[in-house]
């Protein structure tokens, strides 16, 4: 035998071959036939939690109306994607799953803060201090400026600011005034896109009847009784032709009105219209006017008991408060000049700046300066009436030889150039070419109602007249709600 043949035989003599060793190699042949199975195992596991099997109960509607050429997916499948990576991916509740949030800007639930301008702020500088950066302020403002004039706001005007639960601006509510009130909001697709938007408001209209006393001036004689001085002006224009609550009015002489008077959130706001009105004299004279707006009037108007018109085509003083220290004569003692001569007028005193009207329609004669009058407007009128207005300290915008002015117009305001010791308004009126005196002449009626309206017309007058009469009546008459964007009819502010 062989020197190696030796050593092998002696090697197996040494290790023989054992159980083990025939059993290890069978062993690693099932793991990984274990290892396979398991896995095959999971993944049609994971195929069917992802698609879940659902029993067939009867036809599918479905399936008779269209052929699938991939694998038909129930009604109770929620498809999330149509991306396969996001399809293979594990899901961990496939029958639960979590919807995604929603747009903040379908809140509803918006959180408010109220403010207004403080001394010497802007919008911008208010936004500002609520920590709305720089960007969204300036997209606010650029929306809310086509309708407010930012340089124009003043101290005191209020705002509201609306927040989403994750405070985020949503949106500006500005109030600039008792019916203007502006909103710029978020849009709810585009969240960094505002829109501006008037917001409607809501007042309530009270019809309130007041009474009192003369005990002074009209003015004074109002406020004696709780009435804004506005309703005092109101007043004495309705009987302006038939009575200057200037010099006219006596001590012990009655009124009464019934008005209209704006709330908002119970607090008034401001005036409508007077609807009717009454004055008496101690002596028993009384004169009444009705606001009747129907067929027979292209605008409505104060009319008698009896349907004739207040008014007349003239006013009868161009300032609506004064005090007269000259009136017209021929024959005066100048405070300037010290010479006798006539005074074919009335000197009306009234601060500098009060405002002066055309008594009448018609067209600016001249405007410029005349010696002693100083700055004086002239103007013709239908019927051969003129009216002359001196020592004005300025003329009122537009108002030149050839142009066409209005009853109530202001023409200019009161001053004291030319010879003039004080502040005051030289009033004149020429009729067919001489001065007469303005205190006493008898100017043109306006137009009454014709008889087809007198029907519509005495119904009001029957409604209010026993209102305005009667010393019980309720302050109140009655409340009405108004929902408006512009200014109520008649709003006098």
């Amino acid at each position: 035998m062989a020197l190696g043949e030796e050593k092998t035989l002696s090697n197996q003599e040494e290790h023989p071959l054992t159980l083990i060793d025939i059993f290890l190699p069978i062993a690693g042949i099932l793991s990984i036939a274990c290892l396979f199975f398991q896995a095959c195992a999971l993944m049609q596991q994971a195929e069917t939690d992802f698609f879940p099997i659902t029993q067939d109960n009867g036809a599918d509607p479905a399936r008779e109306l269209f052929v699938f050429e991939e694998p038909y997916l129930p009604e109770t499948f929620e498809l999330l994607s149509m991306d396969p990576d996001t399809l293979l991916e594990p899901l961990q509740d496939p029958l639960g799953l979590e919807k995604p949030e929603p747009d903040l800007n379908l809140l509803v639930d918006l959180k408010s803060e109220k403010d207004h301008l403080r001394k010497g702020e802007n919008p911008d500088a208010a936004l500002k201090r609520h920590h709305i950066d720089r960007m969204t302020r300036h997209k606010v403002l650029e929306e809310l400026k086509k309708a407010v004039d930012l340089r124009r706001c003043r101290e005191g005007e209020q705002f509201e600011l609306y927040f989403d639960s994750a405070g985020s601006f949503r949106s500006l509510v500005w109030h600039r005034g008792a019916f203007e009130v502006y909103e710029v909001r978020s849009d709810y697709l585009k969240p960094d896109v505002f829109v501006l938007a008037k917001k409607p408001v809501v007042l309530e209209k009270k019809i309130i009847k007041a009474t009192g006393v003369i005990s002074g001036g009209l003015i004074d004689s109002f406020s004696d009784f709780g009435l804004d001085p506005k309703l005092a002006r109101k007043f004495s224009e309705l009987f302006a032709s038939r009575i200057d609550f200037n010099t006219e009015a006596h001590l012990g002489d009655s009124f009464s009105l019934i008005f209209e008077k704006y709330y908002k959130h119970d607090v008034a706001v401001g005036y409508g219209r007077i609807l009717a009105a009454r004055y008496c004299s101690q002596s028993g004279r009384c004169l009444e006017a009705y606001y009747f707006n129907g067929k027979g009037t292209s605008s409505g108007g104060y009319f008698s008991p009896e349907g004739k018109a207040l008014g007349t085509s003239f006013l009868r003083s161009p300032l609506k408060v004064y005090r007269i220290t000259s009136r017209f004569t021929s024959r005066r003692f100048h405070p300037i000049l010290k010479v006798n001569r006539p005074h074919y007028g009335v000197d009306l005193a009234a601060p500098i700046g009060t405002p002066i009207m055309a008594v009448a329609d018609g067209i600016v004669n001249f405007t410029g300066w005349q010696r002693g009058y100083g700055r004086i407007v002239i103007i013709s009128h239908k019927g051969g009436y003129k009216t002359y207005y001196g020592h004005l300290s300025r003329f009122a915008k537009g108002i030149r030889k050839g142009v066409r002015v209005t009853r109530k117009q202001v023409i200019g305001y009161v001053g004291r150039s030319g010879y003039a010791t004080g502040p005051h308004l030289d009033y004149r009126v020429k009729k067919n070419g001489h001065f007469v005196n303005p205190l006493k002449i008898h100017f043109p009626s306006a137009q009454d109602l014709p008889k087809g309206a007198l029907g519509s017309y005495l119904a009001i007058v029957k409604r209010f007249h026993p209102l305005l009469t009667e010393p019980d009546t309720p302050k109140i008459i009655s409340v009405e709600t108004e929902k408006i964007t512009t200014a109520p009819d008649g709003w006098t502010g």
